[in-house]
């Protein structure tokens, strides 16, 4: 499959979680107008939340499929990272306000009304995230998107979530622990700062040009002296989005003349970039006496 039915696929998924999440979300909050479940509001909201999320996910993945121009040479790519980035900022934001509400509740518990429903609400929300999230996550594997992978990992984290919600609801409703409820939208929340931390930790990294791939470099070493017979120095990898633009410092003999040293780069580049899969190789010949 080419990269243009990738990233079609991966648009389509990313809008189709849109619908679903917010479908799931707006259904257990009306539920919770009845019940008065904290569990099944913190899961509402982060199902919300959560296809915001996507929406998201699904411009960034728009971005990236425009055309390189003379202001962005390198296209739209990290366009998608950002994405995944303001994403992960607003689980955040969305995880504090329900770990506020939850502690609130669990110093004063409240009564569930109607707590066959919540759990039913809460399993078919659980079921329902999780068969979206392996779809999703299979797409996104394809596409290795950053922020297609969030989409997928928040998916299962929203489906465990409506189980573990679920759980609590069940404990809170048939034992003495009342405060059980609290603590389900508190372990939810706790979910929630675990993706984003995840998260913001993998953009951030691509945002700032941070590189920690070692084996490609000594990939890309090895490459160059079993096909070229030449050896090299510096090798520095820079990330665009999923790509990498490759610098390397090859070493010519001092023999070696200036139209041989052309032929030999231009060999070398498109040989890399064709292996490796680079976005651009840039080859820099240094004398084997410097």
């Amino acid at each position: 499959m080419n990269h243009h039915n990738v990233l079609n696929r991966a648009q389509l998924a990313a809008k189709q979680s849109v619908i679903t999440l917010a479908a799931i979300g707006v259904a257990e909050l009306i539920v919770t107008m009845f019940t008065n479940s904290t569990t099944l509001t913190a899961d509402g909201l982060d199902s919300l939340a959560d296809s915001m999320i996507s929406f998201i996910v699904w411009f960034g993945i728009s971005m990236i499929r425009k055309p390189k121009n003379n202001f962005f040479p390198l296209g739209y790519i990290k366009v998608e990272v950002l994405a995944a980035f303001t994403a992960a900022i607003i689980i955040v934001v969305l995880g504090a306000l329900i770990t506020y509400h939850a502690i609130g509740v669990l110093f004063h518990p409240t009564s569930i009304h109607y707590p066959e429903i919540t759990m039913i609400a809460l399993v078919s929300a659980g079921c329902i995230s999780l068969h979206r999230a392996f779809l999703i996550r299979k797409i996104a594997i394809e596409s290795n998107l950053i922020s297609l992978k969030l989409d997928a990992k928040n998916s299962i984290k929203d489906g465990t979530a409506s189980f573990v919600g679920f759980a609590s609801v069940l404990i809170g409703t048939y034992t003495s622990f009342k405060f059980m409820d609290a603590v389900g939208g508190i372990i939810i929340a706790g979910y929630i700062f675990l993706m984003a931390y995840t998260a913001i930790r993998e953009s951030t990294l691509v945002l700032i040009d941070a590189v920690d791939n070692p084996q490609m470099i000594d990939k890309i070493r090895e490459f160059v002296l079993s096909k070229f017979k030449i050896k090299t120095r510096e090798i520095h990898l820079r990330p665009i989005g999923k790509e990498f633009i490759a610098e390397i410092h090859v070493v010519f003999p001092n023999t070696t003349s200036l139209g041989e040293v052309n032929q030999i780069i231009k060999t070398i580049s498109v040989n890399i970039k064709n292996e490796m899969r680079l976005a651009r190789v840039i080859i820099i010949p240094e004398s084997e006496h410097d």
